[in-house]
Formats: C-alpha cells, sequence, structure tokens
C-alpha cells in the first residue's frame, strides 16, 4: 500500500510539473502537444482524465475523476495498480489543481486544456517534478 500512494504521489507531481513547462517551451513536429494557449476550466470541471504521468524512471497511467458534490468539485486520484485516493480539487481559470498527501509529504498535480478532450500537465512530489499529458473522456 505505501508503495501504491508513493507511484500516486509522484505522478502526482509529475502532472504539475509538465504543465507549467509546456506553456513554456516551444515544441517541434509530430511530438507537439500543446500546441494552442490553455482554455479556462468550468467551475465545475466533472469527468474523468486518463493521464500519462512522465515519472523519471517510466511514464505512470492514471485516472483523475471529478465529480459535482453538492455543487463543489470532488476529486479522486488513481495510479495505474493503486486504489482511487481523494485528492482536494482547486479551479483557477486556466489551470486545474489536485493536492493530495503520501508517505514522502504533499503532492501536486496542475492539468491545462488544450480544446475539447486534450490535457498537458505537470506535478511536483518528494522534491521530484515533470510532465504529463492526458484525454478527457467523454
Amino acid at each position: 500500500m505505501a508503495f501504491s500512494i508513493v507511484r500516486t504521489l509522484s505522478a502526482a507531481a509529475l502532472v504539475t510539473v509538465a504543465a507549467s513547462s509546456a506553456g513554456a517551451q516551444t515544441t517541434n513536429s509530430a511530438d507537439a502537444t500543446a500546441t494552442t494557449p490553455a482554455a479556462a476550466w468550468a467551475a465545475l470541471p466533472t469527468g474523468t482524465y486518463e493521464l500519462l504521468i512522465q515519472l523519471p524512471e517510466r511514464p505512470l497511467g492514471a485516472t483523475i475523476v471529478v465529480r459535482d458534490s453538492s455543487g463543489a468539485p470532488a476529486a479522486t486520484f488513481q495510479p495505474e495498480g493503486d486504489p482511487a485516493q481523494p485528492v482536494k480539487v482547486t479551479v483557477n481559470g486556466t489551470e486545474l489543481t489536485f493536492n493530495g498527501e503520501a508517505p514522502k509529504g504533499p503532492f501536486e498535480i496542475v492539468l491545462l486544456r488544450q480544446g475539447s478532450d486534450s490535457v498537458t500537465g505537470r506535478w511536483k512530489y518528494a522534491g521530484d517534478e515533470g510532465k504529463l499529458t492526458g484525454k478527457a473522456q467523454k
């Protein structure tokens, strides 16, 4: 279980870093994932987001589910192979931020909307950070 939470938090941290880096870099040809400016999020961005988090050792698949909880967003984060855990969700313009706790401390994942169904983002956890990409499931 501890290993699962660590993977989850590492994934979350990767998501946060990717979003900030994606906006600051220029990319070439086929590997460009964020070629348009990030779009603002709805106040209640309900949905399922399938992510690919770029960890230092390997990519990690994860799912974030945002649901309506009496008019406020509530979310869970589930890295591949681990159980879902509740995370705090905050909507701030073009950034959808998720914060949670793991064995090595807090983690953060930030998603940026790229069109109607694509997301990019960044993550931070235990002094590490990285990028992520993903899709909103309809």
